[in-house]
Protein backbone atom coordinates (compact mmCIF):
# COMPACT_ATOMS: atom_id res chain seq x y z
CA UNK A 1 0.00 0.00 0.00
CA UNK A 2 1.37 3.43 -0.95
CA UNK A 3 2.03 6.14 1.63
CA UNK A 4 -0.61 8.40 0.08
CA UNK A 5 -3.23 5.67 0.34
CA UNK A 6 -2.30 4.96 3.97
CA UNK A 7 -2.54 8.66 4.81
CA UNK A 8 -5.97 8.96 3.15
CA UNK A 9 -7.21 5.89 4.96
CA UNK A 10 -5.95 7.15 8.33
CA UNK A 11 -7.60 10.54 7.82
CA UNK A 12 -10.89 8.91 6.85
CA UNK A 13 -10.86 6.64 9.92
CA UNK A 14 -10.07 9.58 12.20
CA UNK A 15 -12.93 11.70 10.84
CA UNK A 16 -15.41 8.84 11.03
CA UNK A 17 -14.48 8.21 14.65
CA UNK A 18 -14.75 11.93 15.45
CA UNK A 19 -18.19 12.08 13.87
CA UNK A 20 -19.35 9.06 15.87
CA UNK A 21 -18.09 10.59 19.15
CA UNK A 22 -19.76 13.91 18.36
CA UNK A 23 -23.10 12.19 17.87
CA UNK A 24 -22.67 10.13 21.07
CA UNK A 25 -21.72 13.21 23.13
CA UNK A 26 -24.77 15.14 21.95
CA UNK A 27 -22.87 17.75 19.95
CA UNK A 28 -24.82 20.35 18.00
CA UNK A 29 -26.03 19.68 14.47
CA UNK A 30 -23.59 22.22 13.00
CA UNK A 31 -20.55 20.45 14.46
CA UNK A 32 -21.78 17.03 13.33
CA UNK A 33 -22.55 18.34 9.85
CA UNK A 34 -19.06 19.84 9.56
CA UNK A 35 -17.43 16.56 10.55
CA UNK A 36 -19.62 14.65 8.10
CA UNK A 37 -18.63 16.94 5.23
CA UNK A 38 -14.96 16.53 6.11
CA UNK A 39 -15.39 12.75 6.21
CA UNK A 40 -17.12 12.76 2.82
CA UNK A 41 -14.26 14.75 1.28
CA UNK A 42 -11.75 12.37 2.84
CA UNK A 43 -13.68 9.41 1.47
CA UNK A 44 -13.63 10.94 -2.00
CA UNK A 45 -9.85 11.35 -1.79
CA UNK A 46 -9.54 7.78 -0.53
CA UNK A 47 -11.51 6.52 -3.54
CA UNK A 48 -9.19 8.41 -5.88
CA UNK A 49 -6.09 6.90 -4.28
CA UNK A 50 -7.50 3.36 -4.38
CA UNK A 51 -8.51 3.82 -8.01
CA UNK A 52 -5.02 4.98 -8.88
CA UNK A 53 -3.45 2.07 -6.99
CA UNK A 54 -5.68 -0.38 -8.84
CA UNK A 55 -4.97 1.32 -12.15
CA UNK A 56 -1.21 1.02 -11.62
CA UNK A 57 -1.57 -2.61 -10.58
CA UNK A 58 -3.46 -3.72 -13.68
CA UNK A 59 -1.63 -1.49 -16.18
CA UNK A 60 1.62 -3.41 -16.45
CA UNK A 61 3.73 -2.79 -19.54
CA UNK A 62 3.35 -5.37 -22.27
CA UNK A 63 6.58 -7.41 -22.41
CA UNK A 64 8.57 -7.21 -25.60
CA UNK A 65 8.29 -10.97 -26.11
CA UNK A 66 4.49 -10.77 -25.90
CA UNK A 67 4.42 -7.89 -28.34
CA UNK A 68 6.36 -9.93 -30.89
CA UNK A 69 4.66 -13.25 -30.19
CA UNK A 70 3.09 -13.23 -33.63
CA UNK A 71 6.17 -11.97 -35.48
CA UNK A 72 7.36 -15.51 -36.24
CA UNK A 73 4.21 -16.30 -38.18
CA UNK A 74 4.88 -16.85 -41.88
CA UNK A 75 1.64 -15.12 -42.82
CA UNK A 76 1.35 -11.33 -42.33
CA UNK A 77 -0.79 -9.99 -39.53
CA UNK A 78 -4.36 -9.07 -40.27
CA UNK A 79 -5.80 -5.64 -39.50
CA UNK A 80 -7.57 -7.20 -36.54
CA UNK A 81 -4.32 -8.57 -35.09
CA UNK A 82 -2.53 -5.26 -35.62
CA UNK A 83 -5.31 -3.32 -33.88
CA UNK A 84 -5.21 -5.82 -31.02
CA UNK A 85 -1.45 -5.39 -30.63
CA UNK A 86 -1.74 -1.59 -30.60
CA UNK A 87 -4.54 -1.63 -28.05
CA UNK A 88 -2.50 -3.93 -25.80
CA UNK A 89 0.32 -1.39 -25.85
CA UNK A 90 -2.00 1.53 -25.08
CA UNK A 91 -4.14 -0.24 -22.50
CA UNK A 92 -6.99 2.18 -23.15
CA UNK A 93 -9.50 3.03 -25.92
CA UNK A 94 -7.98 4.95 -28.80
CA UNK A 95 -8.77 6.35 -32.22
CA UNK A 96 -7.58 5.01 -35.59
CA UNK A 97 -4.75 7.53 -36.01
CA UNK A 98 -3.17 6.77 -32.64
CA UNK A 99 -3.54 3.03 -33.19
CA UNK A 100 -1.74 3.33 -36.50
CA UNK A 101 1.03 5.44 -35.00
CA UNK A 102 1.56 3.15 -32.02
CA UNK A 103 1.68 -0.01 -34.07
CA UNK A 104 4.09 1.49 -36.58
CA UNK A 105 6.38 2.80 -33.83
CA UNK A 106 6.83 -0.57 -32.12
CA UNK A 107 6.66 -2.96 -35.10
CA UNK A 108 8.35 -3.36 -38.45
CA UNK A 109 5.00 -3.12 -40.14
CA UNK A 110 2.23 -0.60 -40.75
CA UNK A 111 -1.43 -0.42 -39.76
CA UNK A 112 -3.41 1.47 -42.39
CA UNK A 113 -6.08 3.76 -40.97
CA UNK A 114 -8.52 2.99 -43.79
CA UNK A 115 -8.23 -0.69 -42.94
CA UNK A 116 -9.91 -0.01 -39.59
CA UNK A 117 -13.08 1.35 -41.17
CA UNK A 118 -14.55 -2.05 -42.01
CA UNK A 119 -13.06 -3.80 -38.97
CA UNK A 120 -15.86 -2.85 -36.59
CA UNK A 121 -18.63 -4.29 -38.77
CA UNK A 122 -16.57 -7.40 -39.46
CA UNK A 123 -16.01 -7.98 -35.74
CA UNK A 124 -19.71 -7.53 -35.02
CA UNK A 125 -20.67 -10.06 -37.66
CA UNK A 126 -17.99 -12.49 -36.49
CA UNK A 127 -19.32 -12.31 -32.94
CA UNK A 128 -22.59 -13.84 -34.12
CA UNK A 129 -20.96 -16.98 -35.49
CA UNK A 130 -17.62 -17.50 -33.69
CA UNK A 131 -16.17 -17.78 -30.21
CA UNK A 132 -12.92 -15.84 -30.40
CA UNK A 133 -10.76 -15.04 -27.37
CA UNK A 134 -11.14 -11.31 -28.04
CA UNK A 135 -12.94 -8.84 -30.31
CA UNK A 136 -12.03 -5.31 -31.32
CA UNK A 137 -15.15 -3.38 -30.40
CA UNK A 138 -16.28 0.25 -30.05
CA UNK A 139 -16.85 2.11 -26.81
CA UNK A 140 -20.41 2.78 -25.67
CA UNK A 141 -22.11 6.13 -25.15
CA UNK A 142 -24.35 6.99 -22.20
CA UNK A 143 -27.39 5.76 -24.18
CA UNK A 144 -25.61 2.40 -24.76
CA UNK A 145 -24.96 2.95 -28.45
CA UNK A 146 -21.66 2.45 -30.27
CA UNK A 147 -19.55 5.62 -30.26
CA UNK A 148 -17.66 6.60 -33.38
CA UNK A 149 -13.93 7.22 -33.40
CA UNK A 150 -12.74 4.89 -30.62
CA UNK A 151 -11.73 1.24 -30.52
CA UNK A 152 -11.43 -1.01 -27.46
CA UNK A 153 -10.95 -4.67 -26.57
CA UNK A 154 -13.77 -6.95 -25.50
CA UNK A 155 -11.58 -8.37 -22.71
CA UNK A 156 -11.57 -5.03 -20.88
CA UNK A 157 -14.17 -4.35 -18.16
CA UNK A 158 -17.37 -2.72 -19.35
CA UNK A 159 -16.68 0.41 -17.26
CA UNK A 160 -13.45 0.92 -19.20
CA UNK A 161 -15.34 0.85 -22.51
CA UNK A 162 -17.88 3.58 -21.70
CA UNK A 163 -17.57 7.17 -22.89
CA UNK A 164 -18.05 9.84 -20.23
CA UNK A 165 -17.60 13.64 -20.15
CA UNK A 166 -14.01 13.06 -18.98
CA UNK A 167 -13.12 9.98 -21.00
CA UNK A 168 -11.33 11.68 -23.90
CA UNK A 169 -8.85 13.47 -21.64
CA UNK A 170 -8.54 10.48 -19.33
CA UNK A 171 -7.85 8.04 -22.17
CA UNK A 172 -5.24 10.37 -23.59
CA UNK A 173 -3.41 10.51 -20.26
CA UNK A 174 -3.73 6.75 -19.79
CA UNK A 175 -2.25 6.17 -23.25
CA UNK A 176 0.71 8.41 -22.44
CA UNK A 177 1.26 6.68 -19.08
CA UNK A 178 1.17 3.24 -20.64
CA UNK A 179 3.47 4.21 -23.51
CA UNK A 180 5.93 5.69 -21.03
CA UNK A 181 5.81 2.55 -18.89
CA UNK A 182 6.43 0.36 -21.94
CA UNK A 183 9.41 2.44 -23.11
CA UNK A 184 10.88 2.55 -19.59
CA UNK A 185 10.44 -1.22 -19.25
CA UNK A 186 12.35 -1.79 -22.48
CA UNK A 187 15.12 0.54 -21.31
CA UNK A 188 15.39 -1.20 -17.94
CA UNK A 189 15.60 -4.63 -19.57
CA UNK A 190 18.38 -3.52 -21.90
CA UNK A 191 16.19 -3.83 -25.00
CA UNK A 192 16.66 -1.26 -27.68
CA UNK A 193 13.84 1.24 -27.99
CA UNK A 194 12.98 2.35 -31.54
CA UNK A 195 13.50 6.04 -32.16
CA UNK A 196 9.98 6.23 -33.54
CA UNK A 197 8.64 5.01 -30.17
CA UNK A 198 10.55 7.66 -28.24
CA UNK A 199 9.38 10.36 -30.63
CA UNK A 200 5.78 9.18 -30.36
CA UNK A 201 5.98 9.22 -26.56
CA UNK A 202 7.17 12.82 -26.46
CA UNK A 203 4.63 13.90 -29.08
CA UNK A 204 1.67 12.36 -27.25
CA UNK A 205 2.93 13.74 -23.92
CA UNK A 206 3.11 17.25 -25.37
CA UNK A 207 -0.39 16.95 -26.86
CA UNK A 208 -1.66 15.99 -23.38
CA UNK A 209 -0.04 19.07 -21.83
CA UNK A 210 2.86 17.22 -20.19
CA UNK A 211 6.46 18.41 -20.39
CA UNK A 212 9.03 16.12 -21.93
CA UNK A 213 11.50 14.21 -19.84
CA UNK A 214 12.44 10.68 -18.95
CA UNK A 215 9.71 8.10 -19.58
CA UNK A 216 9.26 7.47 -15.84
CA UNK A 217 8.85 11.22 -15.27
CA UNK A 218 6.23 11.46 -18.01
CA UNK A 219 4.39 8.48 -16.53
CA UNK A 220 4.32 10.09 -13.07
CA UNK A 221 2.96 13.34 -14.52
CA UNK A 222 0.22 11.50 -16.38
CA UNK A 223 -0.87 9.61 -13.23
CA UNK A 224 -1.09 12.84 -11.23
CA UNK A 225 -3.14 14.56 -13.93
CA UNK A 226 -5.56 11.67 -14.32
CA UNK A 227 -6.28 11.27 -10.60
CA UNK A 228 -9.33 13.57 -10.37
CA UNK A 229 -10.58 12.50 -13.82
CA UNK A 230 -10.42 8.82 -12.96
CA UNK A 231 -12.73 9.08 -9.95
CA UNK A 232 -15.37 11.06 -11.85
CA UNK A 233 -15.12 8.77 -14.85
CA UNK A 234 -15.60 5.65 -12.73
CA UNK A 235 -18.63 7.07 -10.93
CA UNK A 236 -20.27 7.99 -14.26
CA UNK A 237 -19.35 4.79 -16.09
CA UNK A 238 -20.50 2.57 -13.20
CA UNK A 239 -24.06 3.90 -13.57
CA UNK A 240 -24.05 3.35 -17.35
CA UNK A 241 -22.53 -0.12 -16.93
CA UNK A 242 -25.33 -1.03 -14.55
CA UNK A 243 -27.90 -0.26 -17.23
CA UNK A 244 -25.87 -2.10 -19.86
CA UNK A 245 -26.17 -5.35 -17.91
CA UNK A 246 -29.69 -5.71 -19.30
CA UNK A 247 -28.29 -5.96 -22.86
CA UNK A 248 -27.22 -9.27 -24.42
CA UNK A 249 -23.53 -10.00 -24.89
CA UNK A 250 -23.48 -8.52 -28.39
CA UNK A 251 -25.13 -5.33 -27.13
CA UNK A 252 -22.60 -4.92 -24.32
CA UNK A 253 -19.78 -5.14 -26.86
CA UNK A 254 -21.17 -3.39 -29.93
CA UNK A 255 -24.09 -1.31 -28.62
CA UNK A 256 -27.86 -1.49 -28.76
CA UNK A 257 -28.09 -1.70 -32.54
CA UNK A 258 -25.74 -4.68 -32.70
CA UNK A 259 -28.42 -7.29 -31.96
CA UNK A 260 -29.32 -8.97 -35.22
CA UNK A 261 -32.07 -11.44 -36.10
CA UNK A 262 -31.29 -14.98 -37.12
CA UNK A 263 -32.52 -16.49 -40.39
CA UNK A 264 -35.72 -17.88 -38.91
CA UNK A 265 -36.65 -14.54 -37.32
CA UNK A 266 -35.87 -12.66 -40.52
CA UNK A 267 -37.97 -15.07 -42.59
CA UNK A 268 -40.86 -14.71 -40.14
CA UNK A 269 -40.74 -10.91 -40.43
CA UNK A 270 -40.73 -11.08 -44.22
CA UNK A 271 -43.73 -13.43 -44.04
CA UNK A 272 -45.63 -10.98 -41.88
CA UNK A 273 -44.78 -8.15 -44.28
CA UNK A 274 -46.04 -10.11 -47.31
CA UNK A 275 -49.20 -11.11 -45.43
CA UNK A 276 -49.88 -7.49 -44.54
CA UNK A 277 -49.35 -6.40 -48.16
CA UNK A 278 -51.73 -9.10 -49.45
CA UNK A 279 -54.35 -8.07 -46.91
CA UNK A 280 -54.19 -4.43 -48.05
CA UNK A 281 -54.54 -5.48 -51.69
CA UNK A 282 -57.58 -7.65 -50.85
CA UNK A 283 -59.25 -4.77 -49.03
CA UNK A 284 -58.68 -2.47 -51.99
CA UNK A 285 -60.17 -5.04 -54.37
CA UNK A 286 -63.26 -5.58 -52.17
CA UNK A 287 -64.02 -1.89 -51.82
CA UNK A 288 -67.19 -0.99 -53.90
CA UNK A 289 -66.68 1.41 -56.78
CA UNK A 290 -68.55 4.76 -56.66
CA UNK A 291 -71.91 4.69 -58.59
CA UNK A 292 -72.88 7.68 -60.79
CA UNK A 293 -76.45 9.09 -60.45
CA UNK A 294 -78.83 7.82 -63.20
CA UNK A 295 -80.65 10.51 -65.30
CA UNK A 296 -84.39 11.04 -64.56
CA UNK A 297 -86.93 11.04 -67.47
CA UNK A 298 -88.59 14.20 -66.14
CA UNK A 299 -85.62 16.29 -65.35
CA UNK A 300 -83.22 15.00 -67.98
CA UNK A 301 -79.56 14.40 -67.38
CA UNK A 302 -78.35 15.18 -63.91
CA UNK A 303 -76.63 18.54 -63.64
CA UNK A 304 -73.63 18.81 -61.32
CA UNK A 305 -74.18 20.97 -58.29
CA UNK A 306 -71.48 23.42 -59.26
CA UNK A 307 -72.87 23.81 -62.75
CA UNK A 308 -76.43 24.31 -61.41
CA UNK A 309 -75.29 27.00 -59.04
CA UNK A 310 -73.35 28.76 -61.77
CA UNK A 311 -76.28 28.82 -64.16
CA UNK A 312 -78.76 30.03 -61.54
CA UNK A 313 -76.43 32.81 -60.49
CA UNK A 314 -75.67 33.86 -64.06
CA UNK A 315 -78.91 33.43 -66.12
CA UNK A 316 -78.73 33.56 -69.93
CA UNK A 317 -80.10 36.61 -71.88
CA UNK A 318 -82.91 34.53 -73.47
CA UNK A 319 -84.34 33.64 -70.08
CA UNK A 320 -84.15 37.30 -68.97
CA UNK A 321 -86.14 38.49 -72.04
CA UNK A 322 -88.81 35.80 -71.52
CA UNK A 323 -89.27 36.77 -67.90
CA UNK A 324 -89.59 40.50 -68.80
CA UNK A 325 -92.29 39.79 -71.43
CA UNK A 326 -94.37 37.77 -68.97
CA UNK A 327 -94.37 40.59 -66.45
CA UNK A 328 -95.39 43.15 -69.12
CA UNK A 329 -98.36 41.11 -70.15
Amino acid sequence: MSEDLQAREGELVRLLAATRRAVADGAGPDEVQTLREQAERAFSQWRIETSLALHRAVEQPVPLTERNVESSRPAPRTVREKAHAALLLLGTPAGPTLLSQVYGAFHDDALAVNGLQSLREGERNSHQVSQRPYFVCPVLTSDLKAAKGYYALSTWPLEQRIMTPHSSQLWQLQAVAHLAATVQSDLDSGQGVPQAALQLLHTTAASAGLYSGRPETIEAQAHRRMAPLLAEHQAYSAEVAGRAQALPDAGQLFGKGAVRLNHAQTAALWGLARESTDRVKAMEAARPAPVAAAPSPATGPAVPAQASARHSADPSPQRERAATATVTR
